[in-house]
This record gives C-alpha cells, structure tokens and sequence, in this order.
C-alpha cells in the first residue's frame, strides 16, 4: 500500500514543481509589444480588461498609469475588489519602463519636464543626463499608445484618466499646462514640485499668461508625512486657487499618516472612486 501511495504521490509532485515555476500573471492582463517612433525605445503595454469586458458590448473608460513596477499589480488588487461595487468597470493600461534600461533611468528621462542635469534630489547624477524629454514621452502617448489602445479595444475616448505618482504627478502636472485635453481627468499624487527649482510653477505661469480655463478634472493627493512636499502641493494648489480657471474642476487631499510610499494604494482608490464612484 505504501509503494502504490508513492507511485501516486510521485506525478502530482512533478505537476506541484511544474506549477511552481510558471511566472505569475494578473488575471485578465494582455501584454502589447510597442516601439516608440519618436525615441526609439521599446515599451510594454499592460492592458487589464475589467471582469465584464468578454460579456458586454460597452466602451469603458481608460485609466492609464506609469511606473507599472509597482502600480499595475496594486491596480490590479485594487480593481478586483471594487470595480463593479464601489466603482463602474475600467480598462487599466500600464506602460513600462523602456525595455533594456535601468527604471531609474527611464523614468527621469521621460517623467520630467526640463533638463537639469545638476539636481541633487535626483536619482543619480548618471539619469539626470537623460532627463527632461517627457515633450517626447508625452508625443509617444499621444501619437502610439492612446490610438493603438482605442483601436483595439472598447474606451470611451471621451473618458481617459491619467494616473502619476511622484515623478509621475509631477508629469501629469506637465501634461494638465501643456495639453490638459489629452486627458479628461488626472488622479495625480505626491507631485515632485521640488524639480528642477520649482520649475513647474513657472510652466502654470506661462499657461496662464495665454489661457483663462484649463478643461479638465484633477484630484490630487499626498501623504501628511510627507513634509515639505505637503507645503509645495499646497502652494501650488494656492496659485490654482488665484487663478480661478474656467472648466477647471480640482481638489486636494492630505492623506493621514501616510508617507510617499505607503500612499500609493490609497491615493489611486480615493482617486477612482472619485471620479468613477457608483
């Protein structure tokens, strides 16, 4: 009896390490291969389609975020448990880091605004040799990334939502002063005002100069634990508040306790809910 508990157990242990050492994959995820035309980097699209999508005819909304290291998963674990019952249905698209460079790296290139190779608070001085193309990240977003989603999938063009954290917000923030219709609404936390001088606060003081409505909706968010970051997204949010744009529909949250990382998870929950609440 033994010897035949063995010869069973034997082939379920095989299939036990076979199933160990498949990749993990997020339910519902489809991976897009894509080149940029405009830097020649290559970039993923992580396209996560809600629960819904295979049985309904509908156009969803299209909620795209970066730094898809971590902001993809936690998306994804976000979405699965309140999409359908805190908020309507949405397709995620995460765009990666460009394939075969350091994230660091890739991401002062194409996050920030301006090039400033002597900033201090960058990460290293090896990226900031790089920063300052996000006119040409932003082009890629534009002219690639946003027709090839539409074309291939369900969205309501009308209802694009543009997610960013740190350098991210900080991108957003660029996008909302260069071409705020791109996107109908911003969930932006934890801004790097700081880069590069502040220079984002005179890229608000030249849109003003030209343009007395700004057309879109922005929550942004930060953790109270945050510092000085706190006193520079109030200070900005101060200026929005002199400026009193037309079709502009903007708020602010401090959340408790948090700090720049841990503020993530529920930056992007408050801010979906906000905006896509039920």
């Amino acid at each position: 009896m033994y010897k035949r508990f063995i010869f069973i157990l034997m082939p379920l242990l095989f299939v036990m390490q076979a199933f160990a050492n498949e990749p993990f994959t997020i339910q519902n995820t489809h991976t897009i291969q894509v080149t940029s035309k405009i830097n020649q980097q290559s970039y993923e699209l992580y396209v996560r389609l809600p629960k819904g999508y295979n049985k309904s005819k509908r156009h969803y909304p299209l909620v795209l975020i970066n730094d898809t290291s971590y902001s993809i998963a936690t998306a994804s674990g976000v979405l699965h448990l309140i999409e359908g019952r805190d908020i309507e249905e949405v397709v995620v698209v995460g765009v990666s880091y460009s394939k075969g460079t350091n994230p660091l790296i890739s991401r002062t290139r194409d996050y920030t605004p301006t090039f400033a190779p002597d900033e201090a608070m960058g990460h290293s001085k090896e990226a900031q040799q790089v920063s300052g193309q996000a006119k040409n990240y932003v082009k890629f977003i534009e002219t690639q990334v946003l027709p090839l989603v539409i074309s291939q999938y369900r969205i309501d063009s009308s209802r694009k939502t543009f997610v960013g954290h740190s350098y991210g917000g900080l991108l957003g923030t660029y996008i909302l002063l260069h071409q705020p219709e791109l996107f109908s609404s911003y969930i932006l936390g934890s801004p790097s005002f700081w880069y590069d001088n502040k220079v984002i606060f005179e890229m608000e003081k030249s849109y003003a100069k030209r343009n007395s409505a700004l057309p879109a909706t922005v929550r942004y968010f930060i953790g109270g634990n945050e510092g000085w970051m706190v006193t520079d997204l109030k200070e900005f949010i101060s200026v929005l508040d002199k400026r009193q744009y037309k079709d502009f529909d903007y708020q602010h949250t401090v959340i408790p306790n948090m700090s720049h990382f841990s503020v993530f998870a529920l930056l992007l929950t408050e801010g979906l809910i906000s905006l896509y609440g039920k």
